[in-house]
């Protein structure tokens, strides 16, 4: 429940008789008001319905937010609701605001409407493009976020991908994320093998269903899942992103 204060009202009262909007909750914040209008009334302050994703998109305005996705992830207190926001790594500064005033404003905003514990800022993939080729001089095919894993996730040409993965401590200072490289492939098969390597996939079966079928050695079944299965994690990711499958097994 919301509870404001007579001198939040006030500024209520104020906004609403100036504007002729509807203001559902009110934060103040040293030298600035922040209101939250009504879906419908003064689109451009929280836009259409009030959603989750435009309504944070919309408090971390200046900067332009490509999307918004909400997660969950373990916390210190237990498991917390995440929005991550997809934003330019050039406007990652005014997206936080000056001394992080935006991006908390957003949390606060969140936590208040829609029970999100935390606002992230993702890199949106164009924008890890051009910092991946300009820190490596290798442009790769494609990046994408791991909000699973919190981590950025770069398809990179045929042989290119040791030249970007030795970079990788400056892509994350860049980026503010870990990277994880991935060699591209045009075909599912290929894309699977590639994000659960170095374990050797022997053969690859797509159901009709869109499950992926991936077939090891039963030695290496541990390496193709990976440490906490983030490496099984990838490849569900890898093939839901880029092929619409709804499972990736291993046979």
């Amino acid at each position: 429940m919301i509870r404001l204060s007579d001198e939040d009202r006030q500024f209520i009262g104020f906004f609403e008789e100036e504007s002729r909007a509807t203001v559902r909750d009110c934060v103040r914040d040293d030298d600035r008001v922040v209101f939250v209008v009504a879906a419908g009334e003064m689109a451009d302050a929280i836009g259409p319905q009030g959603r989750t994703a435009t309504f944070v998109a919309n408090a971390l305005r200046p900067a332009p937010v490509y999307d918004v996705s909400v997660g969950e992830r373990e916390g210190d207190d237990g498991t917390e609701a995440v929005a991550y926001a997809e934003v330019n790594a050039a406007d990652f500064g005014a997206a936080i605001g000056r001394d992080g005033r935006n991006i908390e404003m957003a949390e606060r905003l969140a936590d208040r409407h829609f029970d999100v514990d935390a606002v992230e800022l993702v890199p949106e993939p164009e924008s890890v493009v051009e910092t991946v080729a300009e820190e490596t001089g290798t442009e790769p095919v494609d990046a994408l976020f791991d909000a699973d894993d919190e981590r950025v996730v770069v398809l990179a040409p045929t042989g290119s991908q040791e030249a970007i993965a030795a970079d990788g401590g400056a892509l994350r200072a860049a980026l503010g994320w870990p990277v994880v490289v991935v060699g591209y492939a045009s075909d599912a098969p290929g894309l699977l093998a590639n994000a659960l390597a170095p374990a050797d996939v022997t053969n690859v079966t797509v159901s009709d269903s869109g499950v992926a079928y991936v077939e090891v050695p039963e030695d290496e079944r541990g390496l193709a899942i990976g440490t906490g299965g983030k490496r099984i994690r990838l490849a569900r990711l890898l093939g839901a992103a880029y092929y619409g499958l709804d499972d990736v097994e291993l046979a």
